[in-house]
Order: C-alpha cells, then structure tokens, then sequence
C-alpha cells in the first residue's frame, strides 16, 4: 500500500492536493468538541457567502429530498443534524477548488452527475445516508482532477476510456503514469480527513468484482458508484458505452440488489434535473 502511494504522489510531483478550507477545519473541530453547538456551527458557514450559498442550494435541491425548505443555514443544520451538515460542507466545498474550463468541468460535472445518482440509490442501501452518498460520489474521481491539473492534454483521453472501460482504464492509466486515478483519489482523500470506508471505497471503485472486497460497507459503497458510474455512462454515450460498463453496473446491481425499475427512476431523474450550474 505504501508503495503505491509512494507512486501516486511521485505522479502528481509539483502538484499540490487542495488544502481543506478554513470553514471545514473550524466546523471538524466544533464537531469534536465536547459539547458542538448549532449556532456555532450555523455562524461557522455563513462566514463564506461562496460556501454557505452552494450549502443552501444543495439543501434545497433533488440531491437532499427535503419534503420542506430550509430557509436559513441554521434551519438547515437543525433539520439535517451535524454530521449530515458537515459531509455536506465538505461536498461543497470541493467543487469549488478546481477550475470550471475544459477537461477541469468535464471530470466536475461527472462527479456531480454520479453523486446525483448515488443519493438517490443511497435509499435502497441501509449502511449509507445520502449525503455520505454524495459526498463520496463528488471525491470518487478527485485523483483524476489531479491528474488533469499535472497535464490536461496527456490526461483527456484517459479519463474519456474510463467512460467505457470502466475496469481496464486503471491497466491503461498505470502503463501512463505507473498509477491510477483511484489512488491519487486516496492522497486527495486521506489529506481531506474522509472516513476509512470512503476511502478504501475510493480506491476500489474500478474492482471488476464487488465480491472481492470483505467489509460490508465499503463493498454497498462500491456497488453505488458502479450503479452511478453505469447511469451517467449510459445518459453521455447510449449505445455506445460498450459491454465492460455493462458488465460493471451488472456487478453493482447483483450487490445491492436493486430493482430495474428504480435504476430507470434515477436515470429519469438525471435528465430531468439542473443543478451543476
């Protein structure tokens, strides 16, 4: 494992993972504190207008199903509780640290795409609420952003494959770069203090086989982005998106055990909703 991550920064070399916003650092210590108090944590947002205004909106949006608006970053933080606020700071939070031109908004906006998604099936699994789901959907592919970030040309055609080739895409990228995306991802995920399951989730999300994979959680958590991945896939490419992304959503569907029915649902759902911009 070490020497994996060993190469995986030697790929980035000159690159600089993101640091985490103040906002997050302050709120992760207000959570851990031994009595976290809401207001503080409401007044800790609303210090970025940047920040709060893509928390409200995503509150607010398809992606949290709230059955009532929140008005207010106080509102929302006593409806969805501390820990749900935070992982939706978080998701905030990165989409914010990467440019929105080219091959930097493609990788975004399919990130946001999958995370949509994977709220969504977070209903039919029980280990995962969906704000984890979408928060772990929007960093599954940061190690690609970072790829991106170190040579936007060498890397576009790479992450095109992925949309494909789901599972020979890591062979591809390791001849290129002597790693993957998916660990880059972990570098990006461990220095954002993501939780063990996230991101062991993050580097195995290109497994041909979810039963390979022995904690519960982690595996559920694979299956999603399999499921995610297979859905944003088929919406871009329709017919073209090849037998290996069949086979890579069939593996997460025979895991989670989800219906053809609710997958349509999603898909529907998908193209019937804007919130990327």
């Amino acid at each position: 494992m070490q020497d994996k991550l060993r190469k995986a920064m030697e790929a980035i070399r000159g690159i600089k993972i993101p640091e985490l916003p103040e906002e997050v650092l302050l709120l992760e210590k207000e959570l851990k504190s031994k009595f976290a108090n809401i207001v503080t944590v409401a007044e800790i947002i609303e210090k970025n207008t940047t920040l709060s205004g893509e928390l409200m909106r995503l509150v607010n949006s398809r992606v949290m199903n709230l059955k009532t608006p929140c008005n207010s970053i106080r509102d929302a933080v006593n409806v969805l509780g501390l820990d749900n606020i935070y992982h939706l700071v978080v998701a905030s939070a990165i989409k914010n640290l990467f440019s929105q031109k080219g091959l930097f908004k493609d990788i975004m906006d399919h990130s946001v795409d999958v995370a949509f998604c994977m709220a969504d099936i977070s209903e039919w699994v029980a280990e995962v609420t969906r704000d984890e789901a979408y928060m772990l959907g929007l960093f599954h592919n940061a190690g690609a952003l970072l790829l991106a970030s170190k040579n936007e040309e060498r890397y576009a055609p790479l992450f095109s494959n992925s949309m494909s080739l789901p599972i020979s895409i890591i062979a591809k990228e390791e001849k290129t770069y002597d790693t993957n995306h998916a660990m880059v991802g972990v570098l990006v995920a461990k220095k954002w203090r993501l939780p063990v399951d996230m991101i062991n989730a993050i580097m195995l999300h290109h497994n041909e086989s979810c039963s390979r994979i022995s904690n519960d959680r982690v595996r559920a958590m694979v299956a999603m982005i399999k499921i995610a991945n297979a859905i944003v896939s088929e919406i871009s490419l329709g017919a073209y998106r090849g037998d290996e992304m069949r086979r890579y959503e069939k593996d997460g569907v025979q895991e989670l055990l989800i219906p053809s029915e609710a997958i349509k649902e999603i898909r529907t759902a998908l193209m019937s909703y804007n919130f990327k911009d």
